[in-house]
């Protein structure tokens, strides 16, 4: 992170430095480049709490993930460069969401990528990016500062190659060439491929298709190909105090099943998020959740021979005292299989709250 600062600082000097050399016309011209750039940034803060006493590090948590403690969930900085027929963004990060989940080399770079237009409504863009998949990101983002099981098992980041082409206003269809399923450095000698499908017909609805297809094991395991599939519908009511979002998730992995390697296994997933702007400046959440992995595709066996599943449900509310800052107070209960008694003192339950605060511009 260190030589990352002094890298920009040099970088800074130097072109400042360039700049003061030119004349009154050079200056126009590159105050007209520079309009190419937006500076943004970000920080959230957390205090979270639940009934597993015994671990700070929460269990099935990629966002607000430590215990009984007032942390700092992110900070970034954002750089993003727009014009004709270049694009491009990188950001800086730092906090507990790119310590617990960002298992690269370097954590503290969140995307870093650059695109081309191609041909009309045609972009190639590569480098580090966030993930297509999934409908909750960064708590600035969503309705909660928690990830719902289904969330937390899909991938949060990938590295590759993207081509993506807006049909018509309202179509866009972009196809993925990715080193793997939530990786930055390759983690085996094949690759992966993804698809994107986004159809948003009015401001009402907006339909969007995910998916990632390849062989996510280490060089050292037998292959194995997993496709993930991931639906996503959006609403947002005509007066624009209603949104809700339905997240739905099929996902397959061949020679999987723990009660038979020869045969496929298959994991499932449903979300249905809701947000009520009861005033300018106060709204209250609900969301529901279930997750089945009971062959430990992604969870891996946890108890009794068995993997994943379970369901829960969080309410909360947001108090928005300007436009780009947020104040949050939820409320989850989650509830997993009989047989996964894995939360403090042998329960499969458990109750969770957190308070979050948050600014962007």
């Amino acid at each position: 992170m260190k030589k990352l600062t002094v890298l920009f600082l040099m970088f800074s000097f130097v072109f400042l430095l360039c700049v003061s050399k030119t004349n009154a016309q050079e200056k126009t011209d590159v105050e007209k480049w520079l309009e190419n750039f937006k500076l943004s940034a970000g920080v959230d803060v957390y205090y979270a709490w639940d009934t597993d006493r015994e671990k700070s590090l929460r269990q099935f948590t990629s966002i607000s993930p430590f215990r009984d403690e007032f942390r700092l969930n992110i900070a970034q900085v954002s750089v993003n460069y727009n014009s004709e027929a270049v694009r491009g963004v990188f950001t800086l990060q730092y906090g507990d969401i790119p310590k617990v989940n960002w298992f690269t080399a370097s954590p503290s770079i969140q995307e870093a990528n650059i695109g081309f237009k191609l041909y009309k409504d045609l972009w190639l863009d590569a480098g580090y990016f966030i993930t297509h998949i999934g409908f909750e990101t960064f708590p600035r983002n969503n309705y909660f500062s928690s990830f719902t099981l289904q969330s937390y098992y899909e991938p949060f980041y990938q590295s590759g190659i993207k081509l993506s082409y807006d049909f018509i206003k309202k179509f866009t269809a972009s196809l993925y060439l990715l080193n793997g399923y939530n990786v930055i450095e390759d983690n085996n000698k094949n690759k992966s491929a993804g698809l994107q499908l986004v159809y948003a017909p009015d401001d009402i609805f907006k339909f969007t298709y995910n998916n990632i297809i390849g062989n996510e094991q280490p060089n050292t395991l037998p292959g194995k190909t997993r496709i993930l599939n991931n639906f996503i519908v959006g609403f947002t009511g005509p007066c624009g105090k209603m949104e809700a979002l339905l997240g739905l998730d099929f996902d397959y992995q061949e020679k999987s099943k723990l009660s038979d390697s020869s045969a496929g296994a298959y994991t499932y997933g449903a979300m249905l998020s809701m947000k009520y702007k009861i005033s300018p400046k106060f709204s209250a959440q609900l969301r529901g959740e279930f997750f089945q992995d009971l062959d430990g595709v992604y969870s891996g066996v946890l108890a009794n021979n068995i993997g994943m599943k379970g369901n829960g449900i969080t309410v909360g509310c947001e108090f928005n005292p300007v436009e780009q800052g947020y104040v949050r107070l939820e409320a989850r209960y989650l509830s997993l299989d009989k047989n996964l008694n894995i939360f403090y003192d042998g329960s499969n339950t458990r109750t969770e709250v957190i308070f979050s605060t948050g600014f962007s511009y």
